[in-house]
């Protein structure tokens, strides 16, 4: 007995100074951790969004003509619309639909001139396409606030978006832009004084052969494009719209299609149809 309570308080011994070992040992990891992290985490750079831009990507603030009491409604023709766009869901996932109700919603406040006529989303115009889609209005603010295609605050009259992704950069884009800011007196994301014009860049939109290019939305252009650009043609555009008339769509430069400036090298013929057997004589 007296050889087994000295095992016991032997090992009861071993035991303690090992978890004191242990606990030295983790102490002194963490403290040549944290000393060998300090000089990394003091060189770390973080990028921070401009807070201004994000609020107003994310927050809603009430205006006299944007709260949630703001009288706000779909047109009968409209309705109409929405009831075809549903159909192509089944009953219990029309609320699929909420992104082209949106685009909807934006192109009819282009004709209202309660909402400035600018193609825009009132809060009162989210609320209801979510009586319509029987959804959560919190589920509709979510859609409208990730794509930058919806514009949740009022805008100028002519909505103009220069492409700047590479072919058109490549091509020239960025004078195009700049030229349009010097001549607008506005930087990329605001407004004029008048109300006529918001300028912003815009990702492809898919017209590459013809870059550089910018399209504009209003009850003007209706989302037309305008294709291989100079600055001096994107003032002219402009121009034309602040005098009421409508801009030439497409090419600046007389360009049919996609045709490249040396005309047709290839596929000059008609599309050949394939023989025709003789059925009879088979």
């Amino acid at each position: 007995h007296a050889a087994h309570a000295a095992f016991q308080s032997s090992g009861g011994r071993m035991a303690a100074a090992l978890r004191g070992s242990m606990r030295r040992m983790v102490a002194t990891m963490r403290t040549t951790s944290v000393q060998n992290m300090a000089p990394a985490m003091a060189v770390r750079h973080f990028r921070a969004g401009n807070p201004t831009f994000a609020e107003a990507v994310f927050n809603h603030v009430d205006t006299p003509d944007n709260t949630a009491d703001t009288p706000w409604d779909f047109t009968k023709e409209n309705y109409d619309k929405i009831n075809e766009i549903v159909k192509k869901y089944p009953p219990n996932y029309k609320r699929s639909a909420v992104m082209a109700l949106l685009f909807l919603a934006q192109k009819q406040c282009e004709t209202m001139p309660e909402f400035g006529k600018t193609g825009w989303i009132p809060l009162a115009a989210m609320n209801k396409i979510a009586k319509v889609l029987d959804m959560p209005e919190m589920r509709v603010y979510e859609v409208a606030t990730f794509y930058t295609m919806y514009n949740r605050t009022k805008i100028g009259v002519h909505n103009i978006q220069v492409c700047t992704t590479s072919p058109c950069m490549v091509r020239g884009a960025y004078p195009v832009l700049e030229a349009l800011k010097e001549h607008l007196k506005i930087g990329v994301g605001e407004t004029t004084e008048d109300g006529l014009f918001h300028l912003m860049e815009a990702e492809c939109l898919g017209a590459c052969c013809n870059a550089p290019m910018m399209q504009i939305a209003g009850p003007v252009c209706n989302d037309a494009y305008y294709e291989d650009l100079t600055g001096e043609s994107a003032i002219a555009i402009v121009e034309q719209l602040r005098k009421g008339e409508t801009p030439k769509k497409g090419s600046q430069i007389g360009r049919h299609g996609s045709i490249g400036p040396n005309g047709k090298t290839v596929l000059l013929d008609g599309p050949q149809m394939p023989p025709c057997r003789d059925l009879d004589a088979c």
